[in-house]
């Protein structure tokens, strides 16, 4: 009765650990319509609970002027990674103003941010987006996914 617990046992074992080396194959790669959007960095201030970040752009889809506004925290002792949470205002050349909540994920690598963000729109978009922050340079770069 044991030796045939064990053997199940063992069984269960191994089919978890493919299934799980499977998933972590099968990385998370967005596809589908994309579109740029780059801003340039204006403000940077930290603090001793974290760092905040604004920047401006252009950007098209019908956003046209975008100002930005993030605060990050850090959620690591070596303080180069953890979450973040912003603002976003936008105004077209019609007049028509947008407003957004943004909120993610970044982790700095030298002198680069990487961003990971989910955003809601006050539209009705939603966008996922992937971005880069070049602390050198001191601009903020996307490639922005709209969610259907």
């Amino acid at each position: 009765m044991m030796q045939k617990l064990a053997k199940v046992f063992g069984t269960l074992c191994i089919s978890l650990g493919l299934l799980f080396a499977t998933l972590a194959a099968q990385a998370f790669e967005p596809t589908g319509e994309s579109f740029p959007a780059s801003f340039k960095m204006t403000s940077w201030t930290s603090s001793a609970s974290g760092s905040s970040l604004t920047a401006e752009g252009v950007v098209g889809e019908g956003y046209g002027k975008v100002y930005l506004s993030y605060d990050f925290v850090s959620n690591s002792a070596d303080r180069n990674k953890g979450n973040f949470s912003g603002n976003l205002r936008s105004i077209n050349q019609d007049g028509v103003m947008i407003a957004a909540t943004l909120q993610g994920i970044w982790k700095r690598n030298g002198k680069s941010v990487m961003m990971y963000t989910l955003d809601e729109f006050s539209n009705g978009d939603m966008i996922y987006a992937e971005g880069v922050i070049d602390l050198i340079e001191g601009t903020l770069n996307f490639t922005a996914f709209p969610i259907d």
